[in-house]
């Protein structure tokens, strides 16, 4: 903490006169700019002093996985953006103790000594309240459990949902379907995608194309995409278009609408979410909503890192999204784009 003295030196100026300008003295008969220039001063070694009292030469970092390692192979929406963290260490020549989930939980032992954590994806209020056991120092990746504590960084769902929408629409579809992403921790309770069953809905009927019964849940993996299209297709009542909750269903869909003799785009259209890497060398190559994950994992440490040099309010940061426009969306006479 800066002292009264050591601010009046810099100030040029009495002692009693910092005290009484930093106590709102009204009676006090000085100009507004020596007002301005005490206030700056303190201001400014406040932080300075906070600032050296927290920085090191080298902090200990602990990165956290909502996944396992096979559950991020199958799912690389999350793998992506811890390799987006990962970069960032390395870039920053620092070091991490990574964490993965398993059916007996996470070590938290190896993160006794971490100075901050970046906690990928979604975690239980148990899981939540040990991290900060260890630290309050937290980076929430693609979830926000505390906003009042905890720095987030998020990605423009909404944006992207509504986008995703308007271009079917535009292609001049009506019957336009969802498969959502179902929670991989259900015995946690916790939903990976809660809200994008709402957002989907709420455009259809801005649109006044809401149609429930093609609303479904799905899973998260290559084998849940096809599996949950090949018994769609066995309902024999589809809709021309589906927007499909992750890349991976996206891709596993379109081999279930292949062997089915169901063509894309010129029977059905298809637009999958996160742009993964398979999904430019689908066939077709998917039209998705690209989703900048490893930035997002960036972000995220150095959000961390300044928390970790003083600052003490918590930042949330959304990135935007976009939708790339491939091969496997056309209009509904079949025309492609």
């Amino acid at each position: 903490m800066a002292t009264i003295k050591e601010i009046a030196k810099r100030a040029n100026c009495s002692i009693g006169t910092v005290s009484r300008v930093l106590n709102f003295d009204e009676s006090l008969r000085v100009s507004e700019e020596k007002k301005e220039l005490i206030l700056k001063i303190a201001e400014e070694m406040q932080y300075s002093a906070k600032k050296s009292q927290t920085r090191k030469s080298r902090y200990k970092i602990g990165l956290v996985s909502m996944y396992s390692t096979l559950e991020e192979l199958d799912d690389p929406f999350y793998l992506s953006i811890r390799l987006g963290v990962e970069k960032k260490l390395s870039e920053l020549s620092l070091d991490a103790k990574i964490l993965h989930d398993t059916d007996e939980g996470y070590d938290y032992a190896k993160m006794s000594d971490v100075d901050g954590i970046v906690a990928i994806g979604h975690f239980t209020k148990t899981e939540i309240r040990t991290f900060a056991a260890i630290t309050e120092n937290i980076v929430f990746v693609n979830s926000d459990p505390d906003f009042t504590r905890f720095d987030t960084v998020l990605f423009d769902g909404k944006h992207a949902v509504k986008e995703v929408v308007n271009h079917l629409y535009g292609l001049g579809h009506r019957e336009i379907g969802f498969i959502g992403v179902r929670a991989l921790r259900e015995k946690k309770g916790i939903d990976l995608a809660e809200d994008r069953y709402a957002l989907v809905e709420k455009y259809l009927r801005q649109k006044g194309i809401h149609d429930p019964k093609y609303i479904y849940r799905g899973g998260s993996t290559y084998k849940d995409g096809y599996h949950t299209m090949k018994r769609i297709i066995d309902e024999d009542d589809l809709p021309t278009a589906f927007f499909i909750g992750n890349d991976s269903m996206c891709i596993g869909a379109l081999t279930a609408l292949y062997e089915a003799g169901i063509r894309v785009p010129s029977h059905m259209s298809v637009v999958g979410y996160n742009d993964i890497t398979n999904a430019e060398y689908a066939q077709p190559p998917l039209t998705t909503v690209k989703v900048h994950t490893e930035l997002m994992g960036a972000k995220g440490l150095e959000l961390l890192i300044d928390r970790l040099k003083g600052r003490d309010i918590p930042i949330k940061i959304y990135t935007p999204t976009r939708l790339v426009k491939r091969k496997s969306t056309g209009k509904r006479n079949g025309k492609t784009i």
